[in-house]
């Protein structure tokens, strides 16, 4: 930690966050829209699943076409929320996106009809694309296209906030250990900040909070890779089994995986012949794997977010378990948990409610 890091910290504050991963980030970002004090205390690593994620928001589940979960409430706010943090952080972070799924033998119908039935015309059009052509690109059934979708810059967002809450004297670079926290007159203390309250945005390494141990964490490695297809001249992101995100000069973004059960956050070979095998149902002409990438996605058992407050310690919090929709669930819950945090008519909604994990059978 340099002395920029270190000077003019509060020794009393309003909240601590723990990690500045995308939900610590969004948190932060919530606190300060409300002229919360705060101080944010993340490890030295810097490894987050975040900078490896694609940032991809999809408005609709391709299995099912069906809307994606308060994809109506999430949306609003995930757009005012990118765009006035591209104002305060002077970057371009949420970018339109249009994805063409490719569609198999019978999808064509099962698109059509879905998307009336699930009143999904806000967000794709109703009618497949039959004449959908590009080089490289097999699409014999044609596509479906995803009009009201976005891209977030992830590692930029968590970069250039880093920049921000260093500027602010509102940053600490250590690793935070539990053992350290002094619950103490419904206030937490930790070396020398005192804080009403205190959330941790851990990511996976919540699996390992004795606070939370009830949790049932099921997280899942994902990994991606960056390629590069000279002759491939496509601008929408491309579905069929995986995404293929466009980057511009011949680059291209493939993922993901999920796996489960893993070791480590290391690429694998099985995660890449896997990849490889479905890059190659959808794209003929060559390519290259410029670089492998993998994390792991903070997932809860039922794939709800973890959020709300210890029931026997309410000064101890977590913000945790965004999965794979993370870009598009953090602006929500991030607004909705600092409105709980800050007012007493505030709630918490039941599918991601920690308490879930608490309550007796």
């Amino acid at each position: 930690m340099n002395e920029k890091e270190k000077k003019h910290l509060p020794r009393n504050t309003d909240l601590l966050i723990v990690g500045q991963g995308l939900a610590g980030t969004m948190l932060a970002f919530e606190l300060h829209r409300n002229g919360k004090d705060f101080v944010v205390v993340d490890s030295p690593s810097g490894e987050k699943t975040s900078r490896v994620a694609a940032g991809i928001i999809n408005p609709v589940v391709f299995r099912r076409l069906t809307k994606s979960w308060l994809v109506d409430d999430l949306f609003p706010v995930l757009k005012d929320t990118y765009r006035e943090l591209e104002g305060l952080l002077s970057c371009p972070l949420l970018h339109p996106l249009k994805i063409d799924k490719i569609l198999g033998t019978e999808e064509g119908s099962f698109w059509r009809t879905k998307s009336v039935e699930n009143k999904l015309e806000a967000y794709i059009h109703s009618e497949p694309d039959n004449n959908f052509q590009k080089e490289g690109i097999d699409t014999p059934f044609g596509v479906g296209k995803v009009f009201n979708a976005f891209r977030v810059g992830l590692p930029l967002l968590i970069d250039r906030f880093r920049e921000f809450l260093v500027r602010e004297n509102r940053f600490i670079v250590e690793e935070l250990d539990t053992k350290d926290i002094i619950r103490k007159n419904g206030k937490v203390q930790w070396k020398d900040i005192t804080a009403q309250k205190i959330i941790f945005c851990q990511g996976f390494r919540a699996s390992d909070n004795p606070f939370f141990q009830p949790v049932k964490f099921k997280h899942t490695k994902g990994q991606v890779l960056d390629l590069e297809i000279p002759g491939l001249e496509i601008t929408d992101m491309v579905n069929k089994g995986m995404f293929m995100l466009p980057l511009g000069e011949n680059r291209f973004r493939a993922g993901a995986t999920y796996r489960w059960e893993f070791q480590d956050t290391r690429p694998d070979e099985e995660a890449t012949a896997e990849l490889t095998e479905k890059l190659e149902k959808i794209v003929k002409l060559p390519y290259t794997i410029t670089k492998e990438r993998a994390g792991i996605r903070p997932t809860a058992h039922d794939r709800r977010p973890v959020i709300g407050l210890h029931p026997e310690y309410p000064e101890i919090g977590i913000f945790n378990g965004l999965g794979s929709k993370g870009a598009m669930l953090a602006p929500w819950f991030a607004r909705e948990f600092v409105r709980f945090l800050c007012e007493e008519s505030g709630i918490i909604h039941p599918e991601v409610n920690v308490l879930r994990y608490y309550r007796k059978k």
